[in-house]
């Protein structure tokens, strides 16, 4: 065999750009961004297709999400799976990201704002550019290999495609001595896509910054031995499960024992498994909530039959609205949770059933039989994480992950080099989203002086650097509608008779050319769709071909290089709709296909050009809340060059952390206070408003106008309007000190003891027994974990042990939550002597002063014991629930809002979207979300500050399109609109209030296309008082106000009643056999 050589090629250096490698969740999220702040983004991943991890998942615990498409401007509301995800797509068609996958770093010099990276790429074997996923080469590829993203489960050929839409979407060859001789999938390859001879590339690149997003490995449980992991066929770890649960999976979603594969009338999921144990002695923080999701999973599949048991040591369910679930687990789907640990599982070899003895908390020993096991398998440092500290000389920590620090959690050792996500500690999608978007923001403010250097423009409905020629005005033009059908290399047509189709078509009304096209997506194809749009004056365009989400926007791009409005167009997706689901029906497919694409020219003959409106934005922001969120995303954004108006409605800044004198990792919050006050103070684009609350708040992205009311010392109070573009809401959150306990002499919070040991150490010195409380709610027991009170009640009661050794301290609990590297603060608790107490929801604590010993008497149920305790204690410190701050309620009415039902600000989505809210322009941060560490709350700003920088980085913001409108003459005031909206956008308002909104945006062109009837003063049907009104600055064009208005006053546009109750279309569900006329 010949020694390939190595292609070494340089790629210009460019300013402006930075580096993501990783291409997860949390890359693609930075990646996007940075390129939206406008700089060049180079996304470097190992593997030859972005989504890591995350790709692999079918849903997302709390709400069973699909797993992508929530996370990118296209939110996904309504859709129930869809089959591709739009992260993907926008990923492959932003125009300033370089995708390099099958890539790895090789070298690093330089300093922060000016590294040289070399990269060695590997060779794919397929030209992604030509490859048209026709599937020939793995058809004829004799090798089978262990299929990876299906977690081994089945097999896929050495020619392959990762996932059914990956991105890059094309084939990738598993080069191996096998090809040497074989060669088979290049000969079949339409296209001539494959070149076998590849070689790797060697690449230079220039970047100003650098962001690490590998992630994460799971523990290999096969490493434990008495788990029986490999040896027992019916026990799986949980990835494997998550494929057989995931629609995509090898069973397409059917859950089935391997050994037999009959579905399991008994499943037990495992936990801890590689966490929590004497080589990997952290928390890996995920492992709870992916187990009761996958036992809820099971519940759905299989049927309330099913057994589902949880072995688990405390459950940890920290996140919002995560105990809820897992109160609905245990009250509406009946899985049961046992808190135990077992040392091993036995199978019996007859059934393959597994057999596994554990003892309860009281000791009593129970043997139980499962048809299926699944390991909660554990996070683990990444395995090109060690070749990755040497290569960027950055310092990785106790556990093997990126070294970070509390109070910059986003910075590595190394300045300009940021990481995000699980590569810095075990982390779930919401928390490595917001590592994602904060580590963005922290690159941006590195390079303030760079951002918007590649400018692209949001005017069309597709992504573009290129400039266009003017659009022709076709509205008084009688429909000349072009179809192109194109045969895919003549993939297409070995189902259907795309020639006597394409034949047919010309002879349909209004149809003035009609052309069959071998390949109409590659260069050839486009310029011939151009060149007959021009030649033949067409002025509506429909084309025949791929996947509508994969090739819209380069269809879109031609028609609008031909000179026509990109909406002027309708892809029929003949590939999936027709030729692959109806390979082995030729009659029925191409009866189809005659069928959609006469539905399609019915339609495209009545669309109308649309536009979206320019409108500037305002380049500064409103942070409201002058905590450590509030200052660290005013601070982000001042330092990158944008003006920032911050809001604090208390006499001093600093909100939580005025009262902080001490964290668990030993870092002082006061210093952290000083460095964040002093450094607001003094920025010159940070005006500071104390005393001061947010009295309204109006306006749409880019230009919002909000009044500030400050309340002077003398009990005057001024008004100042401000102006701004974007809004952050970091409005905090505080301990509930409503409890009856509370007024108990010696019941105190966890935060008056840290204030006593700091500044009563004498009485502190003198208590002999200190029994602490979780899970203290606003009057009862908490029906949501405060995320923090674990860690905190672990600092104070080490803290109360070095201090006092003689003090006897007890932690009464349900669970104790320290995820993550946290675990080490419960394990020096119990090694320095701290007893702990579980309890359960039953039975609660009981806490009565005793009048004989002047002292707080604690009376618990100890499930270990089985007996009940009473404790005299010096003082009992609780650790309260954390609430939202005070006005929260009022706020969120006046921003137009929503509150969770913990009464936290709700975001947009929870798991991809957890720093926007739906309404547009407007973000969240820290407590006001959730209760937060300070390194959780930093990051949680920044990733709020990076994405107000997307905004503020475009001078120009394009809006509307295709949003609904009413007509307010048909309007009857019924409110369905507003009731149904799930953005919250539709008003009932007054006819001057009407004429002044629509008038207002009419102006600028918003309703220019509408008829003249719209922009009149009405009153609604009967003379009613008013009537809606839909901002279309706001709108985001989901059509269920359209669909649910029963006076029909509501439309869509570009899919108008007119559009979509044509003759033609009316067949969804029959044939119609008569031609156009």
């Amino acid at each position: 065999m010949a020694v390939r050589k190595s292609l070494r090629q340089t790629i210009r250096p460019r300013p402006a750009s930075a580096m993501v490698i990783g291409g997860g969740i949390g890359g693609m999220r930075a990646a996007l961004d940075l390129a939206e702040a406008g700089l060049k983004v180079y996304l470097v991943e190992q593997t030859p297709c972005l989504g890591g991890r995350v790709a692999q998942l079918g849903f997302m615990f709390p709400q069973h999400d699909c797993v992508l498409c929530r996370g990118t401007a296209d939110h996904g509301y309504g859709c129930t799976r869809p089959s591709i995800s739009p992260a993907y797509i926008q990923h492959n068609q932003h125009p300033n990201i370089e995708i390099l996958t099958l890539t790895r770093v090789v070298d690093v010099a330089g300093q922060a704002g000016d590294f040289t990276v070399s990269l060695r790429q590997e060779p794919r074997y397929v030209d992604i550019n030509r490859c048209i996923n026709c599937g020939y080469c793995a058809q004829v590829c004799p090798v089978e290999l262990p299929d990876s993203y299906q977690r081994g489960l089945t097999l896929r050929k050495a020619a392959y495609k990762v996932a059914a839409r990956a991105t890059p979407d094309a084939y990738v060859i598993d080069y191996g001595p096998y090809c040497e001789t074989c060669g088979k999938c290049a000969e079949v390859c339409p296209t001539e896509a494959i070149n076998l001879q590849d070689q790797p590339r060697l690449l230079t690149v220039e970047v100003g910054a650098i962001i690490l997003a590998i992630g994460f490995q799971v523990f290999n449980p096969s490493e434990l031995e008495e788990l029986g992991f490999g040896r027992y066929v019916n026990v799986l770890e949980a990835m494997q499960y998550e494929r057989l649960a995931s629609r995509s999976g090898p069973t397409e979603g059917i859950i089935q024992r391997p050994s037999d594969h009959k579905k399991p009338r008994s499943i037990l999921w495992l936990q801890c498994v590689g966490s929590r144990d004497q080589e990997h002695t952290y928390c890996s923080s995920i492992c709870c909530m992916f187990a009761t999701k996958e036992a809820i999973l099971a519940k759905q599949r299989l049927g309330p039959q099913v057994e589902c048991t949880v072995f688990n040591m405390d459950e940890r369910a920290f996140n919002k609205e995560y105990s809820r679930y897992f109160a609905r687990a245990r009250q509406e789907h009946g899985i049961r949770y046992v808190h135990c640990r077992l040392s091993g599982i036995y199978e019996d070899p007859q059934t393959k059933d597994l057999i596994v003895q554990y003892a309860t908390p009281n000791g009593t020993k129970i043997e139980e039989r499962f048809e299926l096991v699944v390991l909660a398998t554990g996070l683990q440092p990444p395995a090109a994480a060690r070749d990755l500290f040497s290569i960027l000389k950055i310092e990785p920590n106790e556990f093997g992950f990126c070294q970070t620090d509390k109070f910059v959690p986003l910075q590595t050792s190394r300045p300009g080099v940021f990481v995000c996500g699980a590569f810095s500690s075990p982390k779930e999608i919401v928390e490595t989203i917001l590592d994602a978007s904060g580590a963005a923001a922290e690159v941006m403010r590195l390079l303030n002086d760079r951002l918007n250097a590649y400018r692209f423009s949001h005017e069309a409905p597709f992504l573009t650097h290129e400039s266009f020629p003017p659009e022709r005005d076709v509205s008084g033009e009688p429909p000349r509608i072009g179809v192109f059908n194109c045969t895919c290399a003549g993939t297409l047509c070995e189902t259907l008779d795309l020639k006597a189709i394409t034949q047919q078509a010309a002879e349909w009304q209004a149809v003035q050319f009609a052309q069959l096209l071998d390949l109409a997506c590659f260069p050839h194809g486009l310029q011939q769709i151009q060149s007959a749009i021009q030649e033949h004056a067409l002025n509506r365009v429909v084309i025949g071909a791929c996947s509508n989400r994969t090739h819209d926007s380069l269809f879109q791009k031609t028609v609008r290089a031909a000179g026509l409005n990109p909406y002027l167009l309708e892809v029929v997706n003949l590939q999936e709709q027709c030729s692959r689901v109806h390979r082995w029906q030729s009659e029925q497919a191409n009866r189809k296909a005659r069928e959609m694409l006469r539905m399609a020219v019915g339609r495209v003959s009545l669309a109308r050009a649309v536009h979206k409106e320019k409108h500037a934005c305002h380049p500064a922001a409103l942070v409201i809340g002058g905590g450590v969120a509030g200052m660290t995303a005013a601070l982000a954004i001042a330092d990158s060059g944008y003006d920032v108006h911050l809001v604090e409605r208390s006499e001093m800044l600093g909100g939580n952390l005025l009262n902080l004198y001490y964290v668990a990792e030993g870092y002082n919050p006061q210093r952290l206070l000083r460095d964040l006050v002093n450094r607001v103070r003094a920025h010159t684009r940070i005006q500071v408003y104390t005393r001061t609350e947010v009295a309204r708040h109006r306006g749409h992205v880019g230009d919002f106008r909000s009044e500030l009311r400050t309340l002077l010392p003398d009990g005057k109070v001024i008004a100042t309007e401000v102006r701004h573009g974007v809004t952050i809401v970091a409005t905090g959150g505080q301990e509930a000190h409503q409890h009856p306990w509370l007024k108990l002499p010696g019941v105190i919070t966890q935060r008056e003891l840290e204030e006593m040991i700091i500044h009563e150490p004498q009485k502190v010195a003198e208590w002999k027994k200190v029994v602490m409380i979780q899970c203290v709610g606003k009057d009862g027991t908490a029906d949501y974990c405060s995320r923090v009170c674990c860690t905190n009640t672990m600092k104070n009661a080490i803290r109360l042990r070095l201090f006092n050794p003689a003090c006897q301290v007890m932690v009464l609990h349900r669970n104790i939550v320290t995820y993550g590297f946290r675990e080490k603060y419960y394990t020096e608790a119990r090694q320095r002597g701290v007893l702990f107490v579980r309890w359960s929801d039953e039975l609660p604590p009981q806490v009565f002063w005793d009048e004989v010993s002047g002292k707080p008497v604690v009376r618990v149920r100890d499930l270990a014991l089985d007996r009940w305790l009473e404790v005299h204690a010096d003082v009992v410190p609780l650790s309260v629930s954390v609430v939202p701050s005070e006005g929260s309620e009022a706020l969120a009415r006046k921003l137009r809002v929503p509150l969770s039902s913990e009464g936290f600000f709700e975001e947009a989505q929870l798991k991809l979207r957890p720093m926007d809210f739906m309404r547009e322009g407007i973000f969240l941060a820290g407590m006001a979300a959730y209760p937060k560490f300070i390194e959780e709350s930093i990051s949680h700003a920044l990733a709020a500050a990076g994405r107000a920088l997307t905004l503020l980085t475009q001078k120009s913001l394009f809006l509307g399109g295709v949003v609904a409108y009413v007509d307010p003459q048909k309007c009857v005031g019924c409110l369905t609109c507003t009731r149904t909206c799930p953005f919250g956008i539709p008003q009932v308002i007054q006819p001057t209030e009407w004429i002044e909104m629509s008038g207002e945006q009419s102006a600028d062109g918003f309703y220019a296309d509408l008829p003249s009837r719209h922009q009149q003063l009405r009153t609604g049907v009967g003379g009613l008082g008013g009537a809606a009104f839909i901002d279309p600055a706001q709108c985001q064009g989901c059509g269920t106000c359209t669909g649910e208005c029963p006076a029909n006053a509501i439309q869509l546009v570009h899919y108008t009643d007119e559009q979509m109750m044509l003759r033609q279309i009316r067949g969804l569900g029959e044939w119609l056999t008569d031609p156009i006329h």
